[in-house]
């Protein structure tokens, strides 16, 4: 596994686990560490911010730029409301750097999901890398070739991050106009999840308010937990992560992973797995938002599987027959919670 000697992985800074302790283990594996500043909407919940909290993130951000990782800061919000193209958020996005650089973590990168955030930044910080989010879900190179001008890297589109063929094309067009190409290692969301813009919309307006009206309703807007609540397991397999022992297949395909550990209840296990290409347990707890089934998907079990390459390169992954592969290799992978108490017990 050469590949792991690569520096490629981008990993969310966390608060809710000891960040320095985690990463240093695996700094000779990550290339950058994303954060959302205080008081930015980005595309997950913010956390409670004090005064300590802000202190503990720019003492673990300037921790890991002494460790040669680079910063790539996120406007990566959906919705801004009737401020999307206004002086106000063009001045906040132009404070939040500034706060930034004078606390010693100016980013060389801002990753947003907002044209208009995208063209304040180039004009007004352009030193700064400007990369365009995943949540613009662009498929192709069509959608990037009118707006070259305003970014230099992105991440693909997260329904063909599986496309070794395709990610190589993408890298190489990329690279003839100078930009780069990334993917999101471990999202847990659906393939082609019809819910993943609305529910990204509701971060810009408090969104853990916004939910639990919504279950008042009888109403989740996390439509993978409530699919495979209902016992859809084949679609987890249809999905759109990568394990971590399929990582060196394609980091040299692009130039950054991104792994989601910003919200997850144990972003240690995401950084180990990834870091290491290797994980031993339910690969469902590996994906943000991690998954609680009713039983386990052992990871050991895909790489005995002939049936998991199958999957992992279908050619009709966004447009399923329902062919009956996905169903035999859940019957391979796939243990019941009995089998996994048992598994337990030994």
């Amino acid at each position: 596994m050469g590949s792991t000697q690569n520096r490629k992985l981008a990993v969310g800074w966390f608060d809710n686990a000891p960040f320095r302790e985690i990463c240093a283990p695996h700094v000779a594996r990550i290339k950058e560490i994303f954060f959302a500043w205080p008081g930015v909407l980005s595309c997950r919940p913010a956390p409670d911010y004090t005064e300590a909290l802000r202190a503990r993130q720019i003492e673990d951000l300037r921790w890991a730029r002494e460790q040669g990782c680079s910063l790539d800061t996120l406007f990566n919000c959906n919705c801004y409301g009737d401020r999307a193209v206004s002086p106000e958020l063009a001045d906040s996005v132009t404070a939040a750097m500034k706060a930034m650089d004078a606390a010693g973590v100016m980013p060389e990168t801002a990753t947003t999901t907002s044209p208009f955030v995208a063209t304040v930044l180039r004009r007004r910080f352009p030193a700064v890398k400007i990369r365009w989010s995943v949540n613009l879900r662009v498929h192709g190179t069509l959608g990037f070739e009118s707006v070259l001008e305003l970014f230099d890297s992105f991440y693909a589109s997260r329904e063909r991050h599986r496309e070794r063929d395709w990610l190589a094309a993408l890298s190489a067009w990329a690279r003839a106009r100078g930009k780069t190409v990334g993917v999101q290692a471990n999202s847990g969301c659906l393939r082609q999840c019809p819910f993943q813009t609305f529910h990204d919309n509701l971060h810009g307006h408090d969104r853990i308010a916004q939910s639990k009206v919504g279950e008042a309703f009888g109403f989740s807007v996390f439509r993978c937990k409530t699919h495979y609540a209902q016992g859809n397991r084949e679609d987890f397999l249809r999905a759109t992560w990568l394990r971590p022992e399929d990582l060196p297949l394609y980091e040299p395909l692009v130039d950054v992973v991104k792994l989601a550990t910003r919200r997850h209840p144990d972003p240690g296990k995401i950084v180990r797995a990834y870091a290491t290409c290797s994980y031993d347990g339910n690969l469902a707890e590996l994906m943000d938002p991690a998954h609680a089934f009713p039983g386990s998907f052992d990871n050991a079990a895909f790489s005995a599987s002939p049936l998991w390459p199958r999957v992992r390169e279908c050619p009709r992954a966004n447009d399923c027959v329902h062919c009956g592969t996905c169903s035999a290799l859940l019957a391979d992978a796939f243990k019941e919670p009995s089998e996994t108490h048992r598994e337990e017990m030994r």
